[in-house]
């Protein structure tokens, strides 16, 4: 072979092991940073050779804590504080709350009085964007993406209201119950809809209904009846999609009122839900003894089930993974619930898990972080 013909031959293995550099180089970035298959190498990363000891928290209830971007945040007599992995506090704002709730999404973070009037609204930062004092007890709120928040309260004159506001706390949508009692609200991510749990009766029984509101239009909502059950909580699932978790049964079911999917455990009963974007995971206490867990897409249909000894205490839901904690052990899975770590239950209450697959687990006055190995 000639010179000219062996520098040719070079050349095109320099070009063929360009190529397959690059591909290699951009499955790694694929995997890195779309999906949570080098999750367990980025932990290592991340995390080795650090220690994450016990810190100090104050949480009177699992309601008061939430995971925002991934810190830590809590609500209780000392107002909204956020930590750190490392324990550090990031910011402690508001007034002490007496009975508190928390939910996040998106870039916000809601705190209110359950059975209270009062009412903020906080940036991830901790910056208050507004704040209310509702005319009547509040008995539900949620926040969306985009910040608008609804807020149902006892009325005045009438059974019950729901209202939405703004981001920035301006008034967008009221609707006074006059008939119907109402005690959970949904928003869309984009708070273009509205759903509501109604409590009343068919005929001569009890029935649950779904009111179905569009935040811009005053017309009549559109309406589904939920069964003769009680409704404990409604989401949306996705933009035009609702979850109703109600004690025999899940009711999946769109804006405008048509039931897609109902998913009803049979052998157990409901003993924790949560909801994560597109997706919704249901806990069981099964009859037989142990406990289940469902994994459910945003229209109802089964993604994954798993069965584990022992009462499952908390159950929490983030991006790529889900944390089981039972009274034996804390479990996280990924989306098929597989196992991807666990340890045995070191007293904790909560164990909230976070995007890459972490957790912070809490008694009522400390918590600490968990690592899968």
């Amino acid at each position: 072979m000639s010179a000219e013909a062996e520098k040719k031959v070079g050349r095109r293995w320099l070009l063929f092991a360009a190529i397959a550099l690059v591909i290699l180089l951009f499955l790694v970035w694929y995997l890195w940073a779309q999906t949570s298959a080098l999750d367990g190498l980025k932990r290592f990363v991340r995390y080795s050779g650090k220690h994450y000891a016990l810190f100090s928290v104050s949480v009177p209830d699992a309601g008061a804590c939430v995971i925002a971007e991934d810190r830590l945040c809590t609500a209780s007599q000392e107002g909204v504080c956020a930590y750190g992995a490392d324990g550090k506090q990031l910011f402690r704002v508001g007034a002490p709350y007496r009975d508190p709730a928390l939910k996040a999404a998106g870039d916000y973070i809601l705190c209110y009085e359950i059975g209270g009037t009062q009412l903020s609204l906080l940036a991830k930062d901790g910056k208050e964007l507004f704040s209310l004092h509702a005319d009547g007890r509040i008995y539900d709120a949620e926040v969306a993406q985009n910040g608008a928040v609804s807020v149902l309260t006892e009325g005045d004159g009438c059974r019950a209201v729901v209202q939405v506001y703004s981001v920035k706390g301006a008034p967008l949508f009221r609707h006074d119950s006059k008939s119907r009692y109402l005690n959970a609200c949904a928003l869309s991510p984009d708070a273009d809809y509205l759903a509501v749990s109604a409590l009343g009766q068919e005929d001569i029984r009890f029935a649950s209904a779904g009111l179905l509101f569009a935040t811009d239009s005053e017309d009549a909502p559109a309406e589904l009846s939920l069964d003769a059950q009680i409704i404990y909580d409604m989401a949306f699932t996705g933009n035009s999609t609702v979850c109703a978790v109600g004690e025999s049964s899940l009711q999946f079911f769109t804006a405008d009122g048509k039931l897609l999917r109902e998913y009803a455990m049979q052998t157990g009963s409901l003993s924790a839900y949560r909801f994560a974007d597109g997706m919704t995971a249901a806990a069981y206490d099964l009859l037989s003894g142990g406990s289940a867990v469902v994994l459910l897409d945003a229209q109802g249909k089964e993604l994954a089930y798993t069965e584990i000894g022992g009462a499952v205490l908390h159950l929490s839901v983030c991006e790529d993974y889900v944390s089981i904690l039972t009274d034996r052990e804390l479990r996280i899975c990924d989306r098929s619930l597989q196992t991807c770590g666990s340890t045995e239950n070191a007293g904790w209450q909560v164990a909230l898990v976070r995007s890459d697959g972490t957790a912070m687990c809490l008694t009522g006055y400390s918590a600490v972080l968990y690592i899968p190995e």
